[in-house]
């Protein structure tokens, strides 16, 4: 388990949180949590509801819809990546399922304690909202 300091240079290293003050940094690690994963264990389906973003510390996540009956990978993720970012914002259902391949452990920040360090430090969206820009723009130049 992390202790505050670890959380903190960890989160540090993720690239949505690269650029954030040490104070910054200091806030987001204390609403953070710790959650294991069996290997093949189901974090969150596709059409279920989530508030939570998960920062991979160790293991391999895989994201993926079920189309026609086949298993489609959209993105295979592992150490300092992270997913579930839109359930920060939104109450909207998940449109991807995400898995475990290998044991996972993922620092979690949950949606009202993210939006309580919006409020304080606004910079933090605007680093996340860059990031999700750059994934839409690489998922719309893979899809065309």
């Amino acid at each position: 388990m992390l202790n505050r300091i670890d959380k903190i240079i960890y989160l540090k290293k993720v690239p949505i949180f690269q650029n954030l003050t040490g104070e910054e940094l200091l806030f987001l690690s204390d609403i953070t949590t710790e959650e294991n994963f069996s290997e093949n264990e189901i974090i969150f389906e596709k059409n279920t509801s989530s508030d939570k973003l998960y920062i991979i510390i160790k293991g391999i996540v895989e994201i993926y819809i079920e189309h026609k009956g086949k298993k489609q990978i959209i993105s295979k993720l592992k150490e300092f990546d992270y997913f579930g970012e839109m359930s920060l914002f939104d109450d909207s259902l998940h449109s991807a399922t995400a898995i475990s391949v290998s044991k996972t452990t993922c620092l979690v920040i949950p949606r009202e304690g993210f939006l309580d360090v919006l409020t304080e430090y606004p910079s933090i969206a605007i680093e996340l909202l860059k990031t999700l820009s750059k994934r839409i723009r690489d998922t719309t130049g893979r899809i065309l």
